[in-house]
């Protein structure tokens, strides 16, 4: 008797054994990949102008690179571009000094491409009066991002480089009144060899960067008519569902069409724009939808597996019962019981979601519902921790929402708070239009900013045609409305 309870035990401990490895492997600590989502998500959020939470994803996963090199300096390379496109250039620097010693060090040549390009693009916006102009040591960084990316094959850093150095000639004939024809046409001939890179190796988000540069390098040589032939050609030979691109085309055309007078064909275009961003817009939310699906498809799939492990130790608890006392057997079966109820809840909050994905909250049909839906209809004007705290107030104490359901209505409402930003205005348009409604003339927004009168100017047609405004007032109006104000 003792030998066959030792042999049903031993069998016990191996149905175990497999069990644990047929489930999840435990985490030995943070990853490569672990940095790498972080960076990936830091770069999602940059997209849609969330600069605060890609800044918390990116030094996240500084921290966790700590003892990786390579991850540590692709942390920072991420960190210095949510700092450019919030306009904290400094800062920006700081990190840039700091990945740029780490990746010569260790021979990083990929990586070191492209910090140098970022500091390269930071001498470029140093470039608000003839006094502040680092364009010569922006071009040393630039070449030398260059001669890196061409040695790894880094296409899209090449195609950067081109198009950083090319800006840089621009810049150095921003203040020549006429403008130096060699550096003109030095600066044509960086653009040119940066967008051939960009359609050589199908690279959408640098090719609408190459668009933008061409623009500013047509403007700079007052060539109008040349630039509506090359913006239409392109415009042409685009894909269908490249709405981000044909937006960015159309935007530049109106200001085209109005500039030489032809403003039926302004008028046309401006409605062509509207139709690309909508379609955008629609692409975007279309991508939102995907991905949730997909996650719950992860989620199922992880539920699946959970359930294969609990499978295997329904075999461990029957070859154990033979030997454990019926106590103990209705231990485990109440064990059981949970467990399932947990995946009920589980399984449930998928259903919940997808209720609230295809219905407006504004119409619910309980009291919780119609407390997140006045929630909702003040989330404009709050932060997104304001938003959390209340989310979490409302939850409190009541079981009648899924723990994951009340995640996402945070989520959602946090970002329906983030409107503003499918406009596609800029840090700095946003600082202009809040400067407008104070009252500022351009000229005093100039001293404020430390720009130009022209470029504030400037930014000021470019949220007009965002905003489809036509004046200051109409400008702070519908500011007011979006909760810029």
């Amino acid at each position: 008797m003792r030998k066959a309870y030792r042999n049903l035990l031993l069998a016990a401990l191996c149905v175990a054994c497999i069990a644990c490895k047929t489930g999840p492997s435990a985490s030995s600590g943070p990853g490569p990949s672990d940095v790498s989502e972080l960076i990936a998500e830091a770069d999602r959020l940059v997209a849609s102008q969330d600069f605060d939470g890609a800044m918390e994803k990116s030094l996240r996963a500084l921290e966790l690179s700590a003892e990786n090199p390579l991850m540590q300096v692709r942390s920072l390379l991420s960190i210095v571009g949510v700092d450019i496109m919030a306009s904290r250039d400094a800062d920006a620097w700081e990190k840039a000094v700091e990945a740029e010693a780490i990746a010569r060090e260790k021979g990083f040549d990929l990586e070191l491409s492209s910090i140098l390009i970022s500091k390269a693009k930071l001498c470029s916006y140093a470039e608000i009066s003839p006094e502040t102009g680092r364009n010569d040591e922006g071009l040393e960084y630039a070449r030398e991002a260059l001669a890196l990316a061409e040695k790894v094959d880094g296409a899209e850093q090449q195609c950067e480089a081109c198009y950083v150095i090319g800006s840089l000639y621009i810049n150095k004939n921003r203040w020549n009144d006429p403008i130096d024809p060699d550096l003109y046409r030095t600066a044509g001939e960086w653009l040119d060899k940066g967008q051939a890179l960009a359609d050589t190796y199908d690279l959408p988000r640098l090719r609408r960067n190459g668009i933008l540069f061409r623009s500013r390098w047509f403007q700079q040589g007052d060539r109008n008519e040349e630039a509506i032939q090359y913006f239409e050609q392109v415009l042409s030979t685009l894909k269908e569902t490249d709405h981000l691109t044909a937006s960015s085309l159309d935007d530049r055309l109106v200001r085209l069409y109005t500039r030489t007078g032809a403003y039926e064909k302004a008028l046309d275009t401006h409605d062509d724009y509207v139709f690309h961003i909508q379609k955008y817009l629609q692409q975007k939310q279309d991508e939102t939808l995907q991905e949730m699906e997909t996650r719950f498809q992860v989620q199922e799939k992880e539920r699946e597996i959970e359930r294969g492990r609990f499978r295997t130790w329904l075999l461990v608890l029957a070859l154990l019962l033979a030997s454990t006392t019926i106590l103990q057997g209705v231990g485990y079966i109440r064990k059981i019981r949970r467990h399932n109820a947990e995946l009920k809840r589980a399984s449930d909050a998928r259903e919940q979601i997808i209720q609230l994905l295809s219905k407006d909250l504004r119409n619910p049909a309980n009291a919780l519902a119609e407390e997140i839906a006045a929630l909702s209809a003040s989330a404009a004007t709050l932060s997104a921790e304001q938003i959390r705290a209340k989310c979490a107030e409302l939850t409190k104490g009541m079981e009648a929402i899924n723990t994951e359901v009340a995640t996402y209505v945070e989520d959602l409402l946090v970002d329906r708070s983030r409107r503003i930003a499918d406009i596609g205005l800029t840090p700095r348009e946003i600082e202009i239009i809040r400067l407008s409604a104070e009252g500022l003339t351009a000229a005093e927004i100039a001293a404020r900013t430390f720009l130009s009168v022209h470029t504030v100017n400037t930014h000021r047609q470019h949220i007009y045609a965002k905003m489809c405004v036509k004046n200051v007032a109409d400008m702070l109006r519908k500011a007011g409305e979006l909760g810029i104000l």
